[in-house]
């Protein structure tokens, strides 16, 4: 069964946890997926996909 950590005569070792901000990870995470996003977007037309078509809702073009 886990016990407390302060019912013990050791003293915690503060090397064994991260000291990380949660928001910071999260706003780094957003980061990457917007770069991803729009290297998709640049990419896209050298390789002949169509977003528009990729769009949910969106019609086809008019001829």
């Amino acid at each position: 069964m886990p016990r407390s950590p302060y019912g013990l005569h050791e003293p915690l070792d503060g090397t064994g946890t991260a000291l990380i901000r949660p928001y910071l990870i999260a706003a780094e995470r957003e980061r990457e997926q917007r770069q991803r996003r729009r290297t998709v977007l640049v990419l896209a037309p050298g390789f002949g996909i169509d977003l528009d078509r990729h769009v949910i809702g969106a019609r086809g073009a008019v001829r």
